[in-house]
This record gives C-alpha cells, structure tokens and sequence, in this order.
C-alpha cells in the first residue's frame, strides 16, 4: 500500500509541541543539564534508546533544570541569504521539491522575501526591499512577495547559521506581517509562467487619436490596415484615464483605426489613456477575477504579427482557484503556452510557518550565573535534555517554579587531607553507597566543612558516616542529606542530546540552542 506522510503532518506535530507551551492546559517542559565527567576516550557517545538509558540513567546523571517558557520557543525555518548572483526557485505549485528548494530569502535587513517569479531562471542582482502587501517587482526581472521582518529579540535568540525563526501573528499587533496575512487572497494567481513564448502575435502601443464613447476609441495610425484584425485581442489601459480596466476587441475597422470593447469601461478613457493591445490571456478555473494581459516581444512590427509573449501582467490575481487553465490567443496566432501558478492555501504571506515550511521547532535557554544557586558555575556539563512534567521531590505536585537543583546535596564537616576533586566517587564508609561529586561548596574559610553535590548516588547515605573520596582520599563527616529537588522517573524524558564539555563560570552567560525535527 503506497503512503505518504506529508510535510502538513509534521507541521501539525511541531505546532502540537510548540502549543505545549502556551496554551490553557500547558505542559510543563524543563531543560536539564547532565554529566559532569569526561566521556570515556574524549568523544560524546551516540545516544541509544532504550528504557534503561532514557527513563533511568538521564536522572542518574542530572545536575539541574530550568523551565522552558513560550517565550524561549520558535517555528525555525532553513536559513537561505540573499546573494546577489544566485538563481533562486520561484515557487511553484506543482513543485515536489519545493520544501527543499531556496524560494525564499532573507536580506540584511531581516526582512524575508517569498520568489514569486525568476524571470526564466536568471539570477538575482537586485536585492529585494520594502514591506508592502502588494508584490514587488525589482530590475532585474524578478517578482517577489515579503512575508516578515525577524524582530531583533527573535533574531538574538533563534536566528542561526541554518534557521530563522518564522510565527504567524493572530491578533493586530501594526507589524507589516500582520497587513501582509490580512490582505492575503486565497487560491489566488499571482504569477502565470510562460512555457513557450510562441509567435505571430500582434502587439501595438500608443495613446487615443480620439474616443467616441465608452466602448468605441480611435488608434493611432500605426495600428492595421487590415479589417478585423484585433479581434478577439485585449485593449488594457496602461495608464490615464481608465488604467487598469482591460476589455475584449469585438470588432476592428481599418479605414477609420477604431477599435469597440465588449463593455463600456467603467472609466472613460481620454487621448491621454495609453493603451496597450494584445493577445487575450483566456483564465479558466474554479476560482474567480484573475485578470491579465500578455506583455509581447517584437520580433518585427506589430502589423506584420511576429511578436512572441515575452510575460504575461497580472492585472487581477483573483481568488478560490484550486485549479487554473491559461490559454493566450488572437486573430493570428494561438501557440504560446502559459501555466498560471496557484497561491497555498490561504494565499501567499497568510501562513508563514506552513508556507515556508518551518515544521521544526528551536528553543533558547539561558543559564545566567548560577539560575537562583541551582546551576553550578565551576564544572561542565556534556548532556542536555527535555523533561515532560517533571514532579517536585514528594511526587504529588507537577514542578512548575522556575529552576531545580537535581543533585543529592551532603552537609559535611571535618574534612581533612583535601580538597575533594570533582568528577570522583564518593564513598560512604558505613552505607556503601557512593556517588560522582559535581561540586564542593565550603562554608568556612578553612574549607573543613561544606555541601557536597553529587550525581549518579547508588545506594542510601547514613548520616555521620565517613566519607572518602576515591581519588583524592579526602574524608569527612556526613550531616544532613538532601534529596534531588525533582522526583526521579517521576516525568517523561522526551529529548537528550550528547555534546563535547560545556565548561560553566560564574560570569558566563550561556545561550543553548535546542532544535527539534519533525
């Protein structure tokens, strides 16, 4: 049986898991760092998945965590810079590369450009600018649509070598974004792309000599001398009077250059409208008011009808058009081939996360200092994780404060023959249990006694037990005991990732970047 698990699929599953965050009934995900010793040979071991590794030995190890809050979560989408000289991919709608393909760009501006149009596969040299909701069509022949700006705080914490950040803006917040989803058209043709340029057209461009009414007009005297022979042409008023109105030729008079529409023109044109006559583009589809004309190429005169379509304007890029046929014709020839290009759904710059295919999510955690005591700040740390609705220590209660200290904390008192040297095992001398010191924090200037942080505890300490560190031979006095601030296997680990060692220090502010595929 032939399936497909579409790109809208997990587009559904990113959005469910960036939901997570901020909706009514959120989850609560926190970030967590874990393994302060080397990896052995030097090299991060390739996580396995297994209930072992995942549900047990990610507590085992963990050092601290801190919530990840929706504000810290992004849709990402690949990161393409515009560069003068590239070809880029307009987009096409019948495209099954196209979530691969570099159709959109993002200037130094921050501002990203869908490309709507190539010009037949030339390079751009002209970088796109400006924000309107209207296309933009720059010099060197290429059209494309803006879909948003990368606000300065999105882009300090998601931007990065391979992936901007994209949203779409549900309530009116005066951004360009927003106008640009709001005057979206569904189902609309923005760009119909000529596949055969053809030949024969006629093809003329000139002000009125005169206009008797609304549907009657005088050409200039360049026009044919032939009866009849811009019919079934368009008359499409360039600029004046009546700009932007396009009518069908019904009939063509030699001897006195008139041409008379099939309906009046809303507004009449004068002798200084500029009209342009040309083939008719014919659009049939299911959709509605997608208007154009045929921009032609003299090869000769536009008497002799040797003219090729060069582009075809939209003069109307209409609306609901779920499949779209073009033909382009006049009185002489009908041989070009043209493919009108069909928005998504909801039209182009509507949905930014779908159309630029930003189903995967980034998220940016911060660790300042210490994060409230929790994070230590005088070793590394070389895993990293996500935990699903972790429980506070007593397991009745979904953690939802801010951060965590995970590790088994020791009070301990006459330490001698120290210090104590991280990443050892600590030993309890009556209990046997043992466990990897993380950090040591004295609390007198002779540093005898202290709180020791350790990960990876086997067994149950007894307090006023000797400990031994296994390394460094220190001993000391066990106090009090503390337990992981989080219930261990009380939550769903649902992200690990192995790294090289982080190194941490007390001024060292760390942004890590988290990016999950789906």
């Amino acid at each position: 049986m032939a399936q497909l698990v579409t790109t809208n699929f997990k587009l559904h599953n990113a959005k469910q898991f960036f939901e997570a965050f901020d909706e009514a009934a959120k989850d609560f995900i926190y970030f967590f760092i874990s393994r302060a010793a080397a990896w052995p040979g030097g090299t991060p071991a390739i996580p396995t998945e297994s209930v072992k590794n995942i549900e047990y030995k990610s507590w085992l190890g963990m050092i601290a965590a801190k919530r990840v809050n929706a504000s810290d979560v992004s849709h990402v989408a690949k990161r393409y810079n515009w560069t003068s000289g590239t070809v880029y991919k307009e987009f096409d709608d019948t495209s099954t590369t196209l979530k691969t393909d570099t159709f959109f760009v993002m200037t130094e501006d921050y501002n990203v450009y869908k490309c709507l149009y190539n010009n037949y596969g030339a390079s751009s040299t002209v970088k796109p600018t400006g924000t309107s909701t209207s296309n933009l069509v720059t010099s060197d022949g290429y059209i494309w649509k803006y879909m948003y700006t990368v606000s300065s705080a999105d882009a300090l914490k998601f931007l990065t070598t391979n992936f901007i950040p994209v949203k779409n803006i549900a309530t009116d917040d005066s951004s360009a974004q927003f106008q640009v989803q709001q005057a979206a058209a569904n189902g609309s043709i923005q760009v119909i792309d000529v596949t055969n340029k053809g030949k024969g057209y006629l093809y003329i461009s000139n002000t009125f000599a005169s206009v008797t009414n609304t549907t009657v007009m005088e050409l200039g005297t360049e026009s044919s001398g032939s009866d009849d022979a811009y019919n079934s042409s368009t008359l499409y008023i360039v600029s004046g009077p009546g700009a932007g109105e396009i009518r069908d030729i019904q009939d063509y008079v030699a001897s006195t250059n008139t041409v008379t529409v099939n309906t009046a023109f809303s507004i009449v044109p004068t002798t200084s409208s500029v009209y342009h006559i040309g083939p008719k583009v014919r659009i049939v589809g299911d959709g509605s008011g997608a208007l154009a004309y045929a921009n032609v190429h003299l090869t000769d005169n536009g008497a002799t009808g040797n003219g090729s379509i060069q582009r075809v304007e939209m003069i109307n890029v209409g609306s609901d058009y779920s499949q779209v046929n073009v033909a382009i014709s006049d009185s002489a020839s009908s041989n070009a081939v043209a493919v009108g290009r069909l928005s998504p759904p909801g039209g182009h710059g509507s949905d930014p996360v779908r159309e630029l295919y930003g189903h995967n999510v980034m998220m940016n955690i911060r660790l300042e200092g210490t994060v409230s005591n929790n994070f230590p700040t005088n070793n590394d740390f070389r895993v990293i994780g996500l935990i699903k609705n972790p429980y506070e220590d007593g397991g009745t209660q979904i953690a939802n404060n801010t951060a965590y200290d995970t590790t088994t904390r020791l009070t301990v008192s006459s330490i001698s023959g120290g210090p104590f040297t991280q990443d050892e095992y600590i030993n309890g001398g009556t209990s046997g249990a043992k466990g990897i010191m993380v950090t040591f924090a004295n609390t007198n200037d002779a540093a005898t006694s202290g709180v020791i942080k350790l990960t990876n505890v086997e067994g149950t300490f007894s307090a006023t037990e000797t400990l031994t560190g296994n390394s460094s031979s220190a001993t000391a006095t066990l106090g009090s005991i503390s337990r992981s601030e989080l219930k261990h296997n009380k939550g769903e680990v649902v992200y690990i990732e192995n790294r090289n060692a982080l190194s941490r220090t007390v001024d060292q502010v760390e942004d890590i970047k988290i990016i999950v595929q789906f």
